[in-house]
């Protein structure tokens, strides 16, 4: 098959780019150039900044793809231009959304379902404006490639992915656990850790994207793809401990606490205030979906981790120092211990069996 792919340089891209060279398929990409790739002559290339509406035209008008794959939309008006160039000039178009789009929906309780999109959604608060306005844009990026299905059979299929892990990962979130699991003194959690996530493993996301390029039944329909396991960001840390060969000495902070010393949780890039849990059900019926468990991607994440980190602290380090500081300061203070005043016992007369009570 001809496939397009709109960005594909880094991470999740160069993953799906990775395995579709594999299958054999005849790979173009599509991107501004400013970011080296393994590729090689493996894939054409087309430059330009997709912004602008004449790189879609001049991109669409080389040749009809079998299939295009959009990574980077981040904007309606990006999606809508990418529809307009190639409504009838490709058979399916793969677009990567995200899990985020459902935590903006108001009283949502997780798991989440693909149905549970629509609804009121929650107000913009001034704390989370950034991370509401991205998961706002997805959400209109997908409602501008539903009314193109809806009123044009555009055939698209939205895939919502929640936090990817794997080796390329340029976010570094996950090497600020394991660069300071590995380092002197103890790791700040906020709220102990314990919010969950359903992770997915970069290789998965590509698996599904090779395996259905071609799949008229996922036209016009959107899909949750996770791990099936609910981790929580505590778990993930014990898990890579493990696999350091470490002990992992957590400190539980209250959020609250954190923000009003003026740290916040920045530095812990998974603490969430919501469980991000998504129902897959659809995806392994319709796309046989199967996820990697974090018993196998989490000691393969580490290995990969051991293997380049040269000692340097890069992940959100910048905190680190006052982190430590923290963590001292707290460990010098003094607290007065409680001692229960023992009181007596108050004899009792007869025990009434049948009913439980004296």
């Amino acid at each position: 098959m001809r496939v397009l792919v709109i960005g594909g340089t880094r991470f999740v891209g160069r993953a799906i780019v990775s395995r579709i060279i594999r299958e054999g398929h005849e790979v173009t990409l599509l991107n501004r150039g400013l970011t080296p790739d393994p590729f090689g002559t493996s894939v054409r290339r087309i430059l330009g900044d997709r912004r602008n509406h004449e790189t879609f035209r001049r991109a669409a008008a080389q040749r009809d793809h079998d299939a295009v794959i959009d990574i980077t939309a981040y904007q309606e008006a990006e999606t809508a231009s990418a529809i307009a160039a190639f409504a009838g000039r490709t058979g399916h178009f793969i677009h990567i959304s995200t899990a985020a789009v459902y935590l903006i929906r108001d009283k949502l309780q997780a798991p989440f379902r693909e149905d549970d999109l629509a609804g009121r959604l929650t107000p913009r608060a001034s704390g989370t404006q950034a991370a509401w306005h991205y998961a706002y844009r997805k959400r209109r990026c997908e409602e501008s490639l539903r009314h193109a299905w809806e009123t044009r059979r555009f055939p698209f299929t939205a895939l919502r992915l929640p936090i990817v892990v794997g080796p390329h990962d340029y976010t570094r979130r996950t090497d600020a656990y394991l660069e300071r699991l590995i380092q002197p003194g103890p790791l700040l959690l906020p709220e102990g850790g314990l919010n969950s996530w359903g992770f997915l493993w970069v290789d998965d996301i590509a698996e599904v994207v090779a395996s259905n390029l071609g799949n008229q039944t996922a036209h016009g329909r959107a899909y949750n793809l996770a791990q099936r396991e609910a981790l929580s960001l505590r778990q993930l840390v014990e898990l890579a401990a493990e696999c350091l060969g470490c002990e992992a000495q957590v400190l539980s902070m209250p959020t609250a606490w954190l923000d009003s010393i003026g740290l916040g949780t920045t530095f812990s890039p998974y603490s969430h205030d919501r469980d991000l849990l998504l129902d897959c059900r659809r995806a392994a019926e319709e796309l046989l979906f199967e996820p990697t468990s974090p018993e196998q991607w989490v000691p393969a994440l580490v290995d990969d981790f051991q293997a380049r980190w040269d000692g340097v602290p890069r992940a959100f380090a910048n905190t680190r120092a006052f982190e430590l500081s923290l963590a001292k300061a707290l460990g010098n203070i003094h607290l007065p211990t409680y001692i229960a005043e023992a009181k007596p016992v108050k004899a009792s007369s007869t025990w009434d069996g049948k009913r439980g009570r004296r």
